[in-house]
């Protein structure tokens, strides 16, 4: 009995070490959309976007988060446009933007 107790912790360390080596952070959902560009700034873009139905989201103006990553230069205040993004702790972050003809 004393050695099942002994050993008990060891199993619960080496479980909980065990389960922590197989998280892996998922990879960010993307999703799209397309709206009116209502401002733009270095560091976050103001999106008047359709209903997103795969969130369920109404049409509404959001702000996304600009990476330097992705420039906005082919993009200005008023363009209709087509985005995505992604979803995480941190926000909404713009993935890309491509002017609507």
């Amino acid at each position: 009995m004393l050695s099942g107790i002994l050993l008990f912790p060891h199993l619960s360390a080496y479980a909980q070490t065990h389960d922590m080596a197989h998280h892996h952070a998922m990879p960010a959902q993307v999703y799209q959309s397309q709206g009116s560009i209502k401002k733009i700034t270095p560091q976050a873009i103001s999106i008047a976007h359709q209903a997103i139905p795969a969130l369920h989201w109404p049409p509404m103006t959001m702000q996304f988060t600009v990476t330097p990553e992705h420039p906005l230069a082919q993009v200005k205040v008023g363009d209709n446009v087509r985005f995505s993004f992604s979803q995480s702790e941190q926000g909404y972050t713009l993935i890309s933007v491509t002017p609507l003809p």
